[in-house]
């Protein structure tokens, strides 16, 4: 036996829990970043995929700790026009709509004022 704390949860909180942000077609997501930064990482069996990676502190106006990770070549051509001139640590809001299946997806990118 471990002195490992365990707490039992429902089936809805197992769900909707973690420490990702997940983003599904045809449905606006409100995200506040801060921290953003492009790493290369080995991913998916490839050496030195390019990953943007940003701490959300907001998502859809409720505060979480969470954090959001993308190796999307559209979604960071969206996000570079948004993010380029910006300070990396300072709050950005925007919206991020993914529209279309796997391959074929492509994203709206909006600033929230």
């Amino acid at each position: 036996m471990t002195d490992e704390k365990q707490e039992e949860v429902g089936w809805d909180e197992a769900i909707s829990g973690g420490s990702y942000v997940q983003l599904v077609t045809d449905e606006s997501k409100k995200l506040s970043l801060k921290e953003w930064k492009l790493v290369k990482a080995d991913k998916f069996g490839q050496k030195g995929v390019v990953e943007f990676q940003c701490n959300v502190i907001t998502e859809d106006d409720e505060d979480v700790e969470k954090t959001f990770t993308t190796t999307s070549n559209r979604l960071k051509k969206k996000l570079k026009e948004l993010l380029v001139d910006k300070d990396r640590n300072d709050v950005v809001t925007l919206t991020i709509l993914p529209v279309g299946e796997k391959f074929d997806r492509q994203y709206s990118v909006k600033l929230v004022k």
